[in-house]
């Protein structure tokens, strides 16, 4: 009985999978049925400038990336540069890599509850350290980040160890953090969006290297 109970729950699951996955493929074929649409609504001069704006904006993001990593190669003060497309934080000072740390990148994406949304973006540019947190501190989480995990938002939204045993808060809100054993983010399958997560045994290694005005280089 319990075997056919459990058969009955993976084929809903499995059910309701492929049924948004036909949603996802609906919703791509109508958006590029769109593009389409108002592409033929353009004049030829219309859809080569608009070509030429996309081509234009993807350069300046590609050119913006390679100079921030030519900038953080030639700092010589100690500092940490966070590879966001490959996935990795490393200590380096100048050229020298002195530590290298698997890590995972929040997503981005719209969290919050209208009116009140905000978009969680990837970080990108120069950033410096603004507070080192350890495993008895205290941070405040944003009030979207229970809604983003579908939990009532409490009256205090800070608790001891929350942030893991060590993490980093840059300037600009952006935290480097560890999975911790309590607190909304202790779940090794989410990711705070536009936060980065690596190991607690990375951040505590390299936690004496760091100071408040240590440079952080998103790329």
């Amino acid at each position: 009985m319990r075997v056919r109970r459990r058969i009955v729950v993976l084929a809903l699951v499995l059910g309701a999978l492929a049924a948004f996955d036909g949603f996802l493929l609906l919703r791509r074929d109508r958006y590029r049925e769109e593009t389409a649409r108002l592409r033929t609504g353009m004049t030829d001069l219309e859809r080569q400038r608009a070509d030429a704006i996309v081509a234009a904006d993807a350069d300046r993001a590609t050119l913006m990336i390679e100079l921030l990593r030519r900038q953080a190669q030639g700092d010589e003060a100690l500092h940490l540069a966070v590879n966001v497309d490959s996935s990795f934080v490393a200590l380096d000072r100048g050229t020298a890599r002195l530590r290298t740390m698997t890590a995972t990148i929040g997503p981005e994406r719209r969290v919050g509850t209208a009116p009140d949304t905000m978009h969680a973006v990837v970080p990108r540019g120069m950033r410096v350290v603004e507070r080192l947190l350890g495993k008895d501190d205290r941070y405040e989480l944003p009030a979207w980040l229970w809604l983003d995990r579908g939990l009532p938002v409490p009256a205090v939204r800070s608790g001891t160890g929350w942030t893991g045993a060590q993490a980093i808060v840059t300037t600009g809100g952006v935290l480097i953090y560890s999975t911790p054993t309590t607190g909304p983010l202790a779940d090794s399958s989410y990711v705070m969006p536009g936060a980065v997560r690596v190991s607690a045994a990375d951040l505590v290694a390299i936690r004496e290297n760091l100071t408040t005005g240590t440079k952080v280089y998103f790329f």
